[in-house]
């Protein structure tokens, strides 16, 4: 029976070659598509054996975030773009929540957090930083120090991907005494490396890595390092790790520099793909001597705390309106020609992460927040005899460059979407720049969760104060 198939498919194979003007017996076209589609094959073959084997998860923890789509996924839709007082049947609400655990990098979606003096937890505890070498003065001298690492001048940045790990007693492999249990979890930090390609064997094998990124959905291959959360004492002494001065913005804080606990080659390629010159480190917040924020935060004596923060650049909470955010893509130099019927535009899309807020809220019109001093947030299902988490609504949100970048592509626009900020909404009293969010300190350590809602407790003025000292940028 398979012989009399094999004689039928033999026969009109030679036929349809027949019909095609083709002079080949199917023998030889077999043998001749087999050699044709070998360097094929043979690609796949090793972009397969390339492809890099995931590493176990850090031992004893569970890996935090979202586990499903976005919040932001339907951010673009117009329902977003109206906004209007507060009903009962529809609140200000907490739309989507994030955290940065390394400051500039990709951040983490969660459905809820806690709220500790410093912001929303985990949240701006590392930073990259290069080193910066002066110029030699008069006398030969020359100076030496760490520079933060922002967006601004390391878009790449934008590609580095971070995930926390924390202690899970119900894990199998758990440990109190576990590597990473001891050090509060483990930090993942993951970014993209092409490696060089040419007919070498070494060569051959990276261009299989980047085939296998391809497949896998990357557009390129990556690396990546484990690092503790928050060392014990032990650890830090037994790794070499040391506290070092950190330049960011106007203060300089002395933080931990963890490079001890990086391979070397790893941290070499990381300053390539970033594009740094210099030599580059990454620094965790010394928790027991945070940063303090004066300026615009409340004052001591009226709440019984300093405001303090980790390495985020002013305030310990950013909050963002998703009302805002479409006023402002609205107002998007466009190359298409305008309608004069409204439906038929095309509305330009403006990715409200490139602002990198914590919190993004909806229902109150465009740029209601301006004018917010004050603010609760409570659970939608709360007693009315619950508190809520109450705000200190400090200033406003100056911008700079980064919102140019693209969160998705890490790639700089010249001038948008700053350049149409700049148009209207320079409005901060006391500064130049402008303004797109709000600066928050949290008056209560609590929680905060998707679907909480938003009550303004009090309206004003804001003034812009800056820092004092020399200012670096990052």
């Amino acid at each position: 029976m398979a012989t009399n198939i094999l004689q039928e498919l033999y026969i009109a194979t030679e036929k349809t070659l027949s019909d095609a003007g083709i002079r080949i017996s199917p023998q030889a076209f077999l043998i001749t598509t087999l050699v044709s589609l070998s360097p094929l094959v043979a690609l796949l073959i090793l972009a397969v054996t390339q492809t890099p084997k995931a590493l176990p998860p850090p031992a004893g923890c569970r890996k935090i975030g979202l586990q499903k789509r976005s919040n932001l996924e339907d951010q673009y839709s117009k329902k977003y773009a109206r906004g209007g007082d507060p009903t009962p049947s529809k609140p200000w609400a907490v739309k989507a929540l994030f955290v940065y655990p390394v400051k500039s990098c990709a951040p983490i979606e969660l459905e809820t957090s806690d709220i500790a003096r410093t912001g929303l937890k985990y949240d701006r505890q590392f930073t990259l930083a290069q080193q910066v070498t002066s110029l030699p003065s008069l006398d030969g001298k020359v100076t030496s120090e760490w520079h933060f690492m922002t967006q601004r001048k390391f878009p790449r940045l934008a590609k580095v991907e971070v995930e926390v790990w924390v202690p899970d007693p119900s894990a199998r492999d758990y440990r109190e005494e576990g590597e990473w249990v001891k050090s509060e979890g483990c930090l993942v930090v993951r970014f993209p490396f092409s490696p060089d390609t040419d007919f070498t064997r070494e060569g051959l094998l990276n261009y299989g890595k980047i085939v296998a990124a391809k497949l896998s959905g990357r557009s390129e291959p990556v690396l990546e390092f484990r690092i503790p959360f928050n060392s014990p004492q032990d650890r830090i002494k037994s790794k070499g790790c040391r506290n070092e001065v950190l330049r960011i913005w106007k203060d300089a804080p002395v933080t931990l520099n963890m490079n001890p606990e990086i391979d070397p080659e790893i941290l070499q390629k990381l300053r390539y793909t970033l594009g740094a010159a210099n030599p580059i480190a990454l620094f965790r917040i010394d928790t027991n001597a945070n940063r303090e924020v004066h300026k615009c935060a409340p004052k001591k004596e009226d709440v019984g705390f300093q405001t303090v923060i980790g390495m985020q650049d002013s305030y310990p909470i950013h909050i963002i309106n998703l009302a805002s955010v479409h006023d402002v893509a609205s107002n998007l130099p466009s190359n298409k020609p305008k309608s004069t019927y409204d439906w038929q535009n095309h509305y330009t899309l403006l990715n409200a992460l490139r602002f990198r807020a914590n919190i993004y809220i909806t229902g109150p019109p465009a740029f209601a927040e301006d004018a917010w001093k004050r603010a609760k947030l409570t659970s939608p299902d709360s007693k009315p005899a619950t508190s809520g988490l109450n705000l200190h609504i400090s200033c406003r949100t100056t911008r700079c460059k980064l919102p140019n970048v693209d969160p998705a592509s890490a790639e700089m626009d010249r001038n948008e979407p700053l350049g149409t900020l700049r148009g209207y909404r320079v409005i901060d009293e006391g500064s130049k720049n402008a303004c797109l969010g709000m600066q928050l300190t949290p008056l209560d350590e609590g929680s905060v969760a998707v679907g909480d809602c938003v009550e303004v407790l009090e309206t004003g003025d804001h003034f812009f104060l800056g820092g004092e000292g020399r200012k670096v940028e990052g």
